[in-house]
């Protein structure tokens, strides 16, 4: 980690700005798939006056990762895929069990590979997260409790517009659920997770003791995603603020038709793969997402094991879609240019010797704002987890900017 002591001082700064002030924060280096720097700064806990840290983060420190979680979750998917048991181009209502079709253009199929891009035409309307024990078709069957009047439907036509959601990976998870006949929180444990040796997950209840209790709550200046904002306020917990204690049911949890309170023993898998949030809810340490990092970089293997062929690995860095503003009209969307297979790829970074185009993800929910993001040619990447921010939704993109800048610049500065 020689030549990034500065580094640290610069993340210090932007963390602990006033008026700006991030509660804590982990962000780790990779140049040649090894890891150069790690920082840590800030706090993961606090106070009842939610004024005074009393933990620090540090390398243990979990977090909930919002859409970094994507990148994972079609790790998992695209497991399937290689062993031939999903085609990312076949109409995914065979391994659904249900017709799923866009009701604007019945004749054309939905596909993995589609719903991997955000291209499927599919729309998140507010709601993309049935709770226990509704089944996810109830959004897309007319009749279905959320069924909405084919809100979840837009009028493009499959595969040929972007459109960000989320919804489209609690149908991959459900996909897995029903070919594997194992819970989606399972599989990526087995699958993903473990082999790369990461104590992290989808479930909370399947951290270690040690992973439980290293858990960090995510806060906002705020009640809540609409606010009122209090830039000097106190930090409230939005999320994970179990204090020790596992929760009993750790997903959603609606009504049932007799009133009876719903057990997750009593799930059938594929019958909802969104209840462990495969769109965001994966909690993991910084150190440990940087193995899904250098495996992203690198070829589809982490220290002899492999997940995926290098093929797949390119395919993942492969546009799918490419912003047009002919075509697609309007600015780009965020931080989004190109989409690939549970990536996409930003528009241009300004930094040291020039711009840069990066390959990975955004997170940014309940608090959490983050990126995992890397640039093939040049064999270097970063992740960086806020887990709350002092700026409202209008100020803190670039907050963020400047923590890819400063990264991004050291890294290349490493390079010589």
């Amino acid at each position: 980690m020689n030549g990034f002591q500065g580094l640290d001082g610069t993340l210090a700064a932007v963390a602990s700005r006033p008026g700006a002030e991030i509660s804590g924060m982990a962000a780790v280096g990779v140049s040649d798939r090894d890891v150069v720097y790690e920082g840590y700064f800030g706090h993961r806990a606090f106070d009842g006056s939610g004024r005074v840290g009393l933990l620090p983060v540090d390398r243990e420190t979990r977090f909930r990762v919002a859409s970094i979680s994507k990148p994972v979750t079609g790790l998992g998917v695209l497991r399937l895929v290689e062993r031939g048991l999903l085609d990312l181009d076949a109409d995914l209502s065979g391994p659904l069990g249900f017709p799923l079709r866009n009701p604007h253009h019945p004749g054309e199929s939905i596909t993995a590979r589609m719903l991997l891009s955000h291209t499927s035409s599919l729309r998140d309307a507010g709601f993309y997260f049935p709770p226990l024990p509704h089944g996810i078709a109830e959004l897309f069957l007319p009749g279905g409790r959320y069924y909405e009047d084919g809100a979840h439907f837009a009028q493009d036509v499959p595969g040929l517009r972007y459109s960000y959601c989320n919804l489209g990976y609690g149908i991959l998870a459900t996909c897995i659920e029903r070919i594997t006949g194992r819970r989606f929180d399972l599989y990526m444990r087995d699958e993903v997770l473990s082999p790369l040796g990461i104590d992290g997950g989808y479930n909370v209840n399947l951290l270690s003791d040690a992973g439980f209790a290293n858990l960090a709550p995510l806060y906002r200046k705020s009640p809540g995603e609409d606010g009122p904002w209090d830039p000097e306020g106190p930090w409230l917990p939005q999320v994970d603020d179990y204090r020790g204690v596992r929760p009993a049911l750790p997903v959603r949890v609606g009504e049932t038709e007799t009133g009876s309170a719903p057990r997750l023993e009593d799930y059938v898998p594929g019958t909802n793969g969104a209840l462990f949030s495969p769109q965001g809810g994966l909690r993991i340490t910084a150190l440990d997402l940087s193995k899904v990092l250098r495996l992203l970089m690198g070829d589809g293997s982490f220290r002899g094991t492999r997940l995926l062929p290098a093929r797949t690995l390119e395919a993942m860095t492969t546009a799918r879609w490419e912003y047009d503003p002919a075509r697609d009209g309007g600015e780009p969307p965020g931080f989004t240019r190109a989409t690939g297979l549970a990536l996409v790829r930003t528009g241009t970074v300004p930094a040291a010797g020039g711009g840069a185009r990066l390959w990975g993800h955004h997170g940014d929910a309940y608090g959490l704002l983050g990126g995992m993001f890397f640039l093939p040619a040049e064999g270097i990447g970063f992740l960086y987890l806020m887990g709350g921010t002092s700026l409202s939704a209008e100020g803190h993109r670039d907050q963020e900017a400047e923590v890819q800048v400063r990264m991004l610049e050291a890294l290349r500065r490493g390079r010589g």
